[in-house]
Parts: structure tokens; sequence; C-alpha cells
């Protein structure tokens, strides 16, 4: 029997911990409901009456992205804190797979539970705040939400796997992952502006997401096996 290589592996990965999530349901469960919090906050705390209106075309790109953001943290914490709890993530470490399959493996299924639930957290939005995409405005967005989600994911997920054997985790998490973010944030925030008012993101913008996001693949790549060692994993 010949032995798998890394994309067979690298996919094998990726579709079981998609179906596993799919049947469990709690992760994307939880991060929806986290999602529909935010919104509904401020949907109350903005409410859309005429002479509310210049706030709000202030602070929707900004509104847009913090509910991204609180929701993605979420699904990212518990990118191996789910395994570490069942035990499943010692088998992995275990199990004769690169760390860096592994490690891209769990980008990639996490970067696909996010980009699921933004598309919904994108339409409910909408309708809660009245506005609309259309043209080079919502091709703009989306093409740099899937560059900015590439960016957080990467590093949220490596992160999470320094952080997940610790006493309050989760809010360590957040604590080193929401200044990493800053940058990327911003220059989302600003697209998400542009993009209400129908224009494309500037080559800046999109030259600066690029560089994040090879910025922070290239450091999960160097330190993911070092950190699952450092965090509990046996080689």
């Amino acid at each position: 029997m010949t032995e798998a290589g890394p994309l067979a592996v690298y996919a094998a990965l990726v579709r079981w911990d998609w179906l596993r999530e799919m049947k469990r349901k709690t992760t994307l469960l939880s991060m929806g409901v986290m999602g529909l919090i935010t919104l509904f906050l401020f949907s109350f705390a903005i409410p859309l009456t005429s002479d509310k209106a210049d706030v709000l075309v202030d602070t929707r790109a900004g509104i847009l992205w913090v509910t991204f953001l609180f929701a993605a943290t979420i699904g990212i914490d518990r990118a191996f804190r789910n395994d570490a709890e069942s035990g499943l993530l010692e088998g992995l470490l275990l199990a004769p797979v690169g760390r860096a399959t592994l490690y891209y493996a769990r980008v990639t299924s996490t970067f696909l539970f996010v980009v699921s639930l933004q598309a919904f957290l994108l339409l409910l939005f909408l309708v809660l705040f009245n506005q609309s995409l259309a043209g080079d405005g919502l091709w703009g967005l989306v093409v740099a939400t899937l560059a900015t989600d590439l960016g957080f994911v990467t590093i949220g997920v490596l992160i999470s796997a320094m952080t997940w054997s610790m006493p309050g985790g989760d809010v360590m998490l957040r604590i080193l992952l929401f200044p990493m973010l800053l940058p990327i944030f911003n220059v989302a925030v600003e697209i998400a502006d542009r993009a209400f008012e129908g224009h494309a993101p500037t080559a800046q913008h999109v030259v600066m997401l690029l560089a994040v996001d090879v910025l922070f693949l290239g450091a999960g790549h160097l330190l993911f096996e070092h950190l699952v060692k450092d965090s509990g994993g046996r080689s």
C-alpha cells in the first residue's frame, strides 16, 4: 500500500474536520449566536432614524467588522481546544503527519467556518441596517474580506495552539490576538467603508493585506511545531 502524500493528508484532515463540526454544530452555532447578539446590540444602540443617519454612515463599516471579528474569534479559540478536551489533539500530534500539514489543514477548516458564517452575518447586517452593496463595492468587499480572514485565521490558529492548555487560555488568546490584528482590521474597515460607497479597494489596501497574510503564514509555518510541543503536544 502506498503512503498518502502531504496533499492527500491535508485534504483528508480538512474534510474530516469540516464533517465533524457539521455533525457537532457547536462551533458554528456559538459563532452564529455571538454574531447575532453583536448585530442586535448595535441595531439598538444606533436607531435607524433620520437624525441618526450620519452616525450609521460613519460607523457601519466598523460595526460590520467588529461583528465579524467577535464571531470568528470563537471559532479560532476552538481550533484546538475542542480536540484537546476530547483527547483527539494528542492523537493527531502522535500521528505520522507533518506538523505543517496539520497546521495548514486546521487553518483551512477554520477559514471555511469563518467565511461561511460571515456570508450569513453580512446578509443579516444589510437587512437590519437597511444597507446595500453592488458592483465594484460588493466584489471588492468579498475579495478583501477573504484576504483579511486568511490573515487573522492564520495567526489566530497559531495563538490557539499556544494557549489552549493555559488556564484562562480563551481570554489570553484574545489579549494576544486583537493587538496583532489592528493593522489588517484598520485596512478592512477602510475597504468596507469604500465598498458601501460603491468603490473597490485601492492597490495599496490589497498589497498590505497580502503582505500581512504572507507574514502570518510564514510565522505559522515556522513556529507551529514548537508551540504544540511547548503547550503539551508530544512528537
